[in-house]
């Protein structure tokens, strides 16, 4: 959601920041989402678990082996007659190396099936659980259309330039990431394209027994290099699991949720991704990396939000970032069973309940700057107030938002050069956090070309 259109939402902290949820002790997050996939539907296994050859129902109501059908879908393909029905009558052009299988939901009858691409981002492949229409849009994208955007994004798999990080065993943790190299705020670490993304429509219009069938499908399509490197990711708890089981488990422990995009004609679900290079960054109160998704080349970008010295661990926050220790742990400790022990939430008494009381203000502070009515008390003095106290705080992966605060208020008081030094600021904190491409810096680069022009001109004084 972009910043500009959601500063109403601000005072309540809904969506201040990315908060990402995940497995915490080896890596894993996804964005706050008004659901766990894992509460919806009875417990049940689809075939014998360990395999698909058991057999599950397509979408045709059929009970059929996991190989034998495959559906190409595109024009004057001979399996064209034993694709799967839907709801709509637009074209499957895209050669995709597997359509199946496929469920109907029982609620609007549509089909949601498994696409898989083994070809995409130079052979690292990709698959998609989602309704044929809206894999069809996604296969008009342009990492689709234009193969050249992915070729060397993806470093763990499709090795093609020095890595800035290695694997390691972290004490308490698991896996994580290391530092290699003396790495400078606003670096790119790593970017991946997707392993298996999840149309939220699975999750709820589908019983649990049918998306965990199409979780393991999805990822079982896969090329077997790509499909080991998920098959390693960890479950978190150890418990012994049937396969299906298992990648339903790894999936929901490393997942990140993603929103829809603007243009994409059915935006009322978004995205659960998994990459599994990313998901092997551990969890931090107040993280040194942090990451967008670009629609447009389907690729999650991590850049370090600070500077970050060789041996140094990388990691992301799970959560919201502005919240109390106590309701961060309870949180931490609620969805991924741990205690955290990073500096914030280790300091001294004294110290985290200065912490505290600054997330409390800063609360208190941000939904002002939403409310251009006379009765706000927003100002550049309370945007610089805010600054410090993100400083304090050190919330690097929300300097974007204070700088572009500071740039609206200066330009709303009639001060413009002042405006255009935070606005650049805020171009400068936004990229690696939220894209060159976001709306919002796009905002705060029309204010750099021309203050007076800028829709904040002069607000807080008329």
């Amino acid at each position: 959601m972009r910043l500009l259109q959601r500063l109403s939402e601000l005072s309540a902290l809904a969506s201040l920041v990315l908060a990402h949820e995940g497995h915490s002790h080896d890596h894993h997050h996804h964005h706050d989402h008004g659901h766990d996939h894992e509460d919806l539907g009875a417990i049940k296994i689809c075939g014998d678990g360990g395999s698909l050859a058991g057999g599950c129902q397509d979408g045709l109501g059929n009970v059929a082996a996991a190989d034998e059908k495959v559906f190409l879908w595109k024009e004057n393909d001979t399996a064209q007659k034993d694709k799967p029905s839907t709801d709509d009558n637009s074209p499957r052009k895209y050669p995709w190396t597997h359509t199946s299988p496929c469920f109907t939901s029982p609620q609007t009858n549509t089909s949601i099936c498994v696409f898989t691409d083994n070809h995409f981002a130079a052979n690292r492949g990709a698959s998609f659980i989602t309704t044929p229409k809206r894999a069809e849009y996604l296969s008009t994208t342009p990492s689709f259309v234009d193969p050249e955007l992915t070729k060397h994004i993806n470093q763990d798999l499709h090795r093609t330039t020095p890595s800035k990080y290695e694997k390691h065993q972290i004490p308490g943790k698991g896996m994580g990431l290391i530092a290699k190299v003396h790495i400078h705020r606003g670096d790119l670490i790593m970017a991946n394209t997707p392993s298996l993304m999840i149309d939220y429509r699975a999750f709820d219009e589908l019983p649990k027994e049918e998306y965990r069938q199409l979780q393991a499908s999805a990822v079982d399509h896969l090329p077997d290099l790509h499909r080991e490197h998920i098959l390693a990711l960890s479950t978190h708890d150890g418990i012994e699991r049937t396969h299906i089981e298992r990648i339903d488990k790894i999936c929901s422990t490393n997942a990140f949720d993603i929103d829809p995009d603007n243009d994409d004609e059915i935006q009322d679900h978004g995205f659960y991704v998994v990459f599994p290079e990313i998901a092997r960054m551990n969890h931090d109160c107040r993280p040194n990396a942090d990451y967008y998704f670009d629609h447009e080349t389907l690729t999650q970008y991590i850049h370090a939000i600070r500077d970050i010295i060789p041996g140094e661990e990388l990691t992301l926050s799970y959560i919201n970032p502005i919240m109390r220790k106590k309701a961060r742990n309870k949180k931490l400790n609620r969805i991924w069973g741990f205690q955290c022990a990073c500096p914030l939430c280790t300091q001294e008494k004294a110290q985290t309940e200065a912490s505290d009381s600054r997330i409390t203000q800063i609360k208190e502070l941000v939904g002002e700057f939403s409310d251009w009515s006379s009765d706000s008390r927003a100002n550049p003095q309370l945007a610089e107030l805010v600054l410090s106290l993100y400083e304090q705080e050190k919330l690097w992966g929300s300097m974007f938002e204070a700088h572009t605060w500071l740039a609206l208020e200066y330009n709303a008081a009639g001060e413009p050069w002042t405006a255009v030094k935070y606005a650049n600021k805020a171009v400068e904190w936004g990229i690696p956090v939220v894209g060159g491409k976001d709306a919002d810096v796009e905002q705060m680069r029309r204010l750099i070309k021309d203050p007076w022009g800028h829709w904040s001109w002069l607000k807080r004084v008329r």
